[in-house]
């Protein structure tokens, strides 16, 4: 079994901001559809971007992979049918094959591996099945399953309260349908996702209208083939930030603040907790303080920043609450119960409330030390395999951490970039 020892540290120092995953991934498939050849700079290479790559090359796509950038040929008017598609263990992947390969008149089987048969596909399934697509899910809920479509008709409906994914691929059929489509969403939840499909489609030629606070929405191609460079990832960013934030003092370089993100909210939290924070035109740069303040909110916008903010809030000094926690548990892993146990081993107080019909996770702070010394399960997913380094970082004694190369899921070259800034790392 693989393991990371990570040692007390200050960091210090610049990266070049890495490539964002939630681009790559709309910017392939949208390549898949687009007429023509696309040539895609500054891609991200990830676990969940290959499994992306693979499910387009298996849709008829061809493709040429170079280091900077890659190449797709879409295949015309019609797609490459194959009897299944494996997407590893992408949701983002899965939920967007789903959709585009409703546009086959055969059905295909789309599945994939560890959490994944784990994570829900259903509302989706509904929203194709009102487009005359026939399924088959597991258990009800999860894959594997099957569609066959094609996908016919020009309106649909989505509770996207599960995942902002369902509406993004409802975006991305309707962009290749004839008529194009109207989607009515309801309990539309991490918003910021959506305005980063909008924002790719609308650059590959499509036209999208908003309406009624994204309770309407309207899509229609065709989309055509340009180059498109992929904007820095915040997700990614944000980790790097909230190590300069907690033990030092790290610039990233290279940032697009133009292009729309949820997790730019890092930028704010950072100010709000206390640490010194300067955006520059292209760049970041964040500074530690002796003491951080606790945090209150609510992370139904930007859930994936819900491990990184509990680092924060296990430093800081005072109690902290982080809400509207529910749909944690449809993550690689059950995110706010391995929360709660990360934060347990580090002898901090950590526990479920209710709270104004929110579930939250209630955090009492040690204000800038930790005793460490204890091994931390990684859970084998990225954004807890984040946590616990930036405990090892600020803690008295080494934190050993399980499945550290799960971060290739989102940012292989994490280990190499925190090397790089001082922090001192041991694997094996």
């Amino acid at each position: 079994m693989s393991l990371c020892r990570v040692w007390p540290s200050e960091i210090d120092g610049s990266i070049d901001a890495p490539p964002s995953k939630t681009y790559t991934h709309r910017v392939f498939f949208a390549s898949l559809l687009a007429d023509g050849k696309t040539r895609v700079l500054d891609p991200l290479y990830s676990d969940d971007t290959q499994a992306t790559l693979s499910i387009i090359k298996s849709l008829g796509a061809q493709l040429e992979i170079e280091p900077k950038y890659v190449t797709i040929e879409a295949p015309g008017r019609k797609l490459t049918w194959t009897p299944s598609l494996f997407c590893r263990e992408s949701g983002t992947t899965i939920r967007f094959a789903t959709a585009i390969a409703s546009l086959l008149d055969r059905p295909i089987i789309l599945y994939g591996t560890g959490r994944l048969n784990e994570r829900p596909i259903a509302g989706l399934l509904r929203a194709l099945g009102n487009l005359g697509v026939e399924y088959i899910v597991s258990r009800g809920c999860c894959p594997p399953h099957t569609v066959k479509g094609p996908a016919r008709g020009n309106s649909t409906i989505v509770d996207a309260w599960e995942s902002s994914q369902y509406l993004s691929a409802l975006l991305l059929l309707g962009a290749r349908l004839e008529e194009g489509l109207t989607i009515s969403v309801t309990n539309l939840s991490s918003r910021g996702y959506v305005d980063a499909t909008i924002d790719v489609l609308r650059d590959f030629g499509a036209r999208i209208r908003v309406s009624d606070n994204y309770k309407l929405l309207e899509v229609e191609g065709p989309l055509r083939s340009i180059d498109y460079r992929v904007p820095s990832d915040w997700s990614s960013i944000a980790v790097i930030l909230t190590a300069g934030a907690l033990s030092g003092s790290v610039e990233v370089r290279g940032v697009k603040l133009s292009k729309p993100h949820p997790d730019r909210q890092v930028i704010n939290i950072l100010s709000s907790v206390g640490a010194r924070v300067v955006v520059g035109e292209e760049s970041i740069l964040v500074e530690k303080v002796a003491k951080l303040n606790p945090i209150n909110i609510c992370i139904d916008d930007f859930p994936d920043l819900a491990p990184i903010i509990t680092a924060i809030a296990i430093l800081a000094c005072g109690e902290s609450r982080i809400c509207c926690v529910e749909r944690l548990v449809y993550k690689e892993s059950d995110r706010a119960s391995a929360i709660i146990d990360i934060a347990k081993k580090v002898g901090v107080d950590a526990m479920f409330i209710e709270e104004e019909g929110r579930k939250c996770i209630v955090i009492r702070g040690k204000c800038g030390s930790i005793r460490g010394g204890v091994s931390l399960e990684g859970f084998n997913d990225h954004r807890i395999v984040f946590l616990a380094t930036l405990l090892g970082l600020v803690s008295e004694k080494p934190i050993e951490i399980t499945t550290p190369y799960s971060v290739s899921k989102s940012y292989p070259r994490f280990w190499d970039d925190l090397i790089s800034l001082g922090a001192r790392v041991e694997c094996r």
